[in-house]
């Protein structure tokens, strides 16, 4: 490497929101979780999209317009395509650095936040940003029974995270 080449940030953005993770990145970590026995790994990435799964049943269940009830279709139908283990690799560290704030149910944390720098630039991007504002502009307005089963989820995810972090440093 040369002195003025800056190197490269590894795979895992576990500390920060950052931007989204490049094709490399992916690859990268798969080749670490590969140490780990699939048996573990399939239910780690199974659980965690089945989260993914039923906050987006979630949102749509509780969405009042055609329009967006169908803009939220479309994402959960471009979600499922998705790779099991693209998608949790791709969003573990985002749920992991705002740990804090899903246990303390810091609403105001997430309301207040802008997500653009950390969706991907691809064709889904609008899809992503849209499902973002239908949850912020409604939390509020949900009751807290309601409110509630959000934060469960969330919870739920992040546990999984934990687990899979938990068998990670195991292997070091």
């Amino acid at each position: 490497m040369s002195a003025t080449q800056v190197p490269k940030k590894p795979a895992t953005h576990d500390n920060e929101l950052g931007k989204p993770l490049d094709e490399d990145d992916v690859r990268n970590e798969m080749k670490l979780i590969g140490r780990l026995p699939e048996k573990f790994t399939n239910d780690i990435f199974n659980s965690y999209s089945q989260g993914i799964n039923s906050v987006l049943a979630l949102v749509l269940t509780q969405c009042d317009d055609d329009e967006d009830a169908v803009e939220i279709e479309q994402l959960r139908r471009v979600i499922g395509m998705c790779p099991l283990e693209d998608k949790f690799i791709r969003t573990k560290g985002k749920v992991w650095a705002v740990r804090k704030h899903i246990i303390n149910k810091n609403a105001s944390y997430f309301l207040d936040k802008d997500y653009s720098k950390m969706i991907k630039r691809d064709g889904n991007q609008a899809f992503i940003e849209s499902l973002m504002e239908i949850v912020k502009s409604r939390f509020t307005e949900l009751s807290k029974a309601d409110q509630d089963m959000y934060w469960k989820k969330a919870a739920l995810m992040l546990n999984t995270v934990a687990r899979f972090r938990k068998a990670m440093s195991e292997l070091k």
